[in-house]
């Protein structure tokens, strides 16, 4: 959310640097690495017990010092993102305050709670992050008119995401791979953080399989059949990371899709490594990393790597995070739900080829785009919410993985396709349509 409003506010100041004054209250800003090109308040803290910072709980969202700011700063437009429920404080009606309200809302799944619909409807206009998060929205609260909505994919900062070339890659990669991983790795990659939506324990699985060869598949229809393990002995699995110890238990006359006889037992692919940019001391992480590695036989430093000293309150600046997309050969996207997702989006700015799970928004941009390939799974309604969130099929998914493997020219086909999609949605285009809303809610004359 961080990223997204800062290019959006810095392409409006660029392109209009005589039309707007921007303050921002900033959630967790104490955690900042660049220093902004406007005032920034971070929300309420205080020191922990253990020297720690903490937050004021009423003001995780800005409840507290926002009206403070607002009667400081006395704007003409409120601009508020977040997800809907944490917004619903802002929605006062219309004629209780002096500013027009517009909601940038992240909907990551259906359906959506039932209860917020009548203060949304308060706001002078609700924008979504893609159809699909405004389809959800409509259907969810039929109080919002549509005449108030509209969607806005976030800006596609191309000029910092770019491509590189083989030569150029291969270069990168021998100044900055760990010792252990070849040059010529085939390197999957990762961006998030370790949440039961992310569904983040499928990429260990489907990295186990690839590694391992722990699987069959049928070379006329490429689809592939995963062998079954006892969860309890793990007899087919090689925690030493190298073939099978033993043949599988059992096999296909026939492939279970095509019906073919040509139905092979897979060869371990241990060029293939998966690299992940996930803080390891985040304190709501869902799956202790340590046990998810022991389940699926991974090794630290051999099956994946993980971006050093990435932590909750230690990221990458925004200099700096091109570099992990044009380390990598693929990016693995199997998130159960989003209500955007920059992580896919910076990877096709990148040309790189995205396989995603089929759900949410990120896939709806993914697939206008044809930027990757969409993989199926189950979808399973989340705890406490009841949102439907999609676990990604790991068949499906070493399928796509194997297709850019042993296809290379398709990944830079896809990489390609995805890399023309967002020029559409530059940092410039994305600032004159945000400043053609804002002029239009002032009730101003538009000069272009």
């Amino acid at each position: 959310m961080a990223e997204t409003t800062r290019l959006i506010f810095s392409a409006l100041i660029e392109k209009y640097p005589e039309e707007y004054e921007f303050h921002q209250i900033g959630l967790f800003h104490c955690y900042a690495v660049t220093e902004p090109l406007w005032p920034i308040y971070s929300t309420k803290t205080l020191q922990l017990c253990d020297g720690k910072v903490g937050f004021v709980g009423n003001d995780v969202y800005g409840q507290l010092t926002f009206g403070e700011i607002v009667e400081k700063i006395k704007p003409d437009i409120v601009f508020a993102f977040n997800d809907p429920q944490n917004l619903i404080y802002l929605c006062s009606l219309p004629g209780e305050r002096n500013y027009k309200l517009i909601l940038y809302v992240s909907v990551d799944g259906f359906p959506l709670p039932p209860d917020y619909g009548p203060m949304l409807a308060r706001a002078d206009l609700v924008v979504t992050m893609s159809e699909f998060s405004l389809r959800v929205l409509l259907a969810a609260y039929h109080q919002v008119p549509k005449s108030k909505t509209d969607f806005m994919y976030s800006p596609a900062d191309t000029v910092r995401f770019q491509p590189i070339n083989d030569l150029d890659k291969s270069s990168l990669r021998k100044d900055l791979f760990p010792d252990w991983m070849p040059s010529d790795a085939f390197v999957l990659g990762w961006i998030g953080r370790n949440q039961w939506r992310k569904q983040v324990w499928v990429p260990y699985k489907v990295i186990h399989y690839l590694r391992r060869g722990a699987y069959f598949v049928c070379e006329r229809c490429c689809k592939v059949t995963l062998y079954d393990w006892d969860p309890i002995s793990q007899h087919h699995l090689n925690v030493a990371g190298e073939a099978l110890e033993s043949p599988p238990s059992f096999t296909f006359d026939i492939c279970l899709y095509c019906g073919s006889s040509e139905i092979v037992t897979a060869k371990p692919l241990l060029d293939i490594v998966l690299w992940l940019h996930m803080p390891d001391d985040d304190p709501r992480t869902t799956w202790p990393l340590p046990l998810i590695e022991q389940q699926f036989g991974i090794r630290k430093e051999c099956d994946v790597h993980y971006t050093e000293n990435c932590k909750f309150k230690a990221a990458l600046a925004p200099a700096d995070m091109p570099t992990l997309y044009n380390l990598w050969d693929c990016f693995l996207y199997l998130s159960g739900g989003e209500g955007f997702g920059i992580p896919a989006w910076e990877a096709m700015c990148a040309s790189l080829p995205v396989v995603h799970t089929n759900y949410s928004s990120h896939s709806e941009f993914l697939r206008k785009a044809n930027g990757g390939i969409p993989i199926g799974g189950l979808l399973q309604p989340e705890a406490k919410t009841c949102i439907w969130r999609m676990v990604a099929d790991v068949s499906q998914a070493i399928e796509a993985i194997r297709k850019l493997y042993f296809e290379r020219d398709l990944g830079k086909t896809l990489g390609g396709n995805g890399r023309r999609f967002v020029q559409h949605y530059t940092l410039t285009s994305q600032a004159t349509k945000w400043h053609r809303i804002f002029q239009l809610q002032r009730g101003a004359s538009l000069s272009t």
